[in-house]
């Protein structure tokens, strides 16, 4: 099969499992990646990462510290996966396509919507493919879901509830997931649900939302959960407890242009939580609006069905290829390498855009909306009214970004 080069930039936890993912992808008979090029401005960032690289792909990448340099002595480079600190991604990624360069970022896209826009410029500038790397939507309980209410299982969806609130005041992973000016761990992990409630129904018109840091002091977990060496090492050098001032707690009704209203209850503070997913439709209801690792049920006319018992009253419901391959069962949930492959889904899918000249599913435009609906909660709730995805999307209403846009120099 052919194969298409490609460099990793930005070599710490999360490009580490990247890496892993490709070796999950290399492991198929879909495999149309060659790992060529590391770079990471911490040069014992990318020496780790190459260490891993060789182990699991059976090669050594080149190493570099900057993006210009790799360009120039990588022939045939064609792609690069930027999985760098969330506040360069819109440096980082703008620079890559001015080199001429497809590129795959790892979510959230950018930390404010005018660092979106400047990517999409500059994709646009440069005729280069701009993918996103959201991978709940790719996991076998989200295609089903969304298969479901496709085909009418539920009649038309009328109302989402999407609960995720846990408590607690721990780091939550890295430190900077508590910044404002690095994104906020609302935004990081934000992303993934509102690609989520976009994917199954539809775009969203307008949000009234209210924000609100809880936890203003976040200590160090008990324990490491991760066996990457970068993470122990990150661990291990990681302060007992932060200051934290990007909100924690967020709670909003999204009104979606087909006329549903989705319920929002997302964070992680205090001292209670609550979960719980659910698509409302006028024939049933789905509980779950699927996601990495997860699975749904189905109720119509008083009867569930579970996960195993829609796949089996569904025959017509399909999986690409590679999704099939590495999920026979149609079910993701219990495998220890779901997130891997999720990874590998993404990584495979941008090799075949670039070689087939094919379209991506998450692009520039999908990850501009995704930023920009957790945006639309802040900025409602800091300009204390309902905002519209049109003034958010345009920048029109930024209270919330205008000090990290100065911050990062962003204009």
């Amino acid at each position: 099969m052919e194969q298409m080069r490609l460099g990793l930039v930005g070599c710490g936890g999360m490009g580490t499992r990247h890496i892993y993912g490709m070796h999950q992808l290399a492991q198929t008979p879909f495999n149309n990646i060659e790992l060529c090029a590391l770079c990471d401005v911490r040069r014992e960032n990318a020496e780790l990462a190459a260490d891993e690289a060789e182990k699991l792909l059976g090669a050594r990448p080149e190493i570099f510290t900057d993006l210009g340099e790799m360009a120039r002595r990588m022939p045939g480079l064609a792609a690069v996966d930027v999985v760098t600190d969330p506040s360069a991604h819109h440096t980082v990624v703008c620079a890559a396509l001015q080199l001429g360069l497809h590129v795959m970022v790892e979510k959230p896209m950018a930390i404010t919507v005018r660092g979106c826009q400047l990517m999409l410029d500059a994709a646009h500038q440069a005729g280069r493919i701009l993918s996103i790397a959201e991978n709940f939507r790719r996991d076998p309980s989200a295609r089903l879901a969304n298969h479901l209410i496709r085909t009418g299982a539920i009649g038309s969806p009328y109302m989402g509830l999407f609960h995720s609130l846990a408590a607690g005041n721990h780091i939550f992973i890295t430190p900077w997931r508590h910044q404002r000016d690095k994104g906020g761990f609302i935004l990081d992990l934000g992303v993934h649900f509102t690609d989520l409630i976009r994917y199954q129904l539809g775009d969203i018109v307008e949000v009234y939302g209210d924000a609100r840091l809880v936890e203003p002091i976040r200590h160090k977990p008990e324990k490491n959960y991760s066996n990457y060496k970068f993470y122990e090492q990150r661990f291990a050098a990681m302060d007992d407890q932060i200051d934290a001032d990007a909100d924690d707690t967020t709670q909003a009704v999204f009104k979606m242009a087909n006329g549903a209203t989705v319920n929002w209850l997302v964070g992680s503070s205090g001292h209670g939580g609550t979960s719980g997913e659910c698509i409302l439709g006028k024939d049933g209801s789905i509980q779950g609006f699927g996601g990495r690792g997860g699975t749904i049920s189905l109720k119509q006319r008083g009867q569930e069905m579970t996960h195993e018992q829609i796949l089996a009253a569904h025959p017509d419901f399909t999986m690409d290829p590679l999704t099939a391959h590495m999920f026979p069962s149609g079910i993701s949930r219990g495998d220890p390498n779901t997130d891997l492959k999720l990874l590998a889904y993404q990584q495979h899918e941008l090799a075949a855009a670039v070689l087939d000249n094919r379209k991506v599913e998450v692009d520039g435009i999908e990850g501009l909306k995704d930023v920009a609906a957790i945006y639309a909660i802040l900025e409602s709730s800091s300009l204390r009214r309902a905002v519209t995805m049109t003034e958010i999307e345009n920048g029109d209403a930024d209270l919330y970004q205008q000090p990290i846009n100065q911050n990062l120099g962003i204009n």
